[in-house]
């Protein structure tokens, strides 16, 4: 399965920046796309910038999760979220709101989704955590309750907005950190790594690539896994539509 996560940084430079993008993922040909950062604008399109890359990407899948409404500097009100595409069928999906923390300006919501290939479900969370590391950082904690509540093993992909997450490995068990198999920089003007996988151990990563910055502010980060085990007896990956 190979997996590819990119935050689009909503419709800035928008005409610029979407056939480097088309280009670039008709190239790598991923099965998922996870996308962060997509707005919803009707002054500036009807659609969302996911829906106008699909019309030429083509996958048959796509699900969008919407946050309530949120106050900007460009837009006074918007609504931002998560959006995946994919190849294969989507069997259930969920969304789930996050705690909002007094001072946080944005509203951050968790995208579920199971994706069904040849070889059984592969269970997904797509992720855009807070631009604080105390904000993220909680966030992610919240996830990973959530997700041992709900006995779901998840692979969890997207901007997490923390630097060297991997020094806060002791939030997770049993799952690897792409930034801890492969050196890379996702977000080249700040010189910091934002965005990463978190790898349940029954799949293993077997490459990891990044897109350059031509993109978006942050790079695209894609992932090929192989699935070597089925999940420990008592858990596992469903969920809600």
């Amino acid at each position: 399965m190979r997996i590819t996560t990119l935050n689009l940084r909503g419709f800035f430079d928008w005409d610029a920046r979407s056939p480097q993008i088309l280009e670039y993922l008709q190239e790598l040909a991923p099965d998922v796309i996870l996308f962060q950062e997509v707005v919803f604008l009707p002054d500036v399109s009807p659609f969302s910038p996911v829906e106008l890359l699909n019309r030429e990407l083509r996958m048959p899948v796509r699900h969008e999760a919407i946050t309530r409404l949120q106050r900007g500097r460009t837009h006074p009100v918007y609504r931002e979220g998560l959006a995946l595409l994919s190849k294969a069928r989507v069997d259930a999906t969920q969304t789930l709101a996050l705690r909002h923390e007094d001072g946080d300006p944005h509203q951050r919501i968790v995208q579920l989704a199971d994706v069904r290939a040849d070889d059984g479900v592969w269970p997904l969370a797509n992720v855009h955590l807070s631009v604080r590391d105390d904000f993220a950082l909680h966030h992610l904690g919240e996830v990973l309750e959530i997700l041992g509540e709900k006995e779901e093993r998840r692979i969890l992909g997207g901007d997490f907005n923390v630097d060297h997450l991997e020094r806060h490995a002791g939030l997770w068990h049993d799952a690897v950190l792409t930034s801890s198999v492969a050196r890379y920089q996702s977000h080249p003007s700040s010189h910091e790594n934002d965005d990463y996988f978190l790898v349940p151990t029954e799949y293993r990563i077997d490459r990891v690539l990044v897109s350059g910055d031509h993109l978006s502010d942050h790079e695209a980060v894609t992932v090929d896994l192989t699935r070597v085990a089925q999940p420990p007896s008592g858990e596992r990956s469903a969920a809600s539509s």
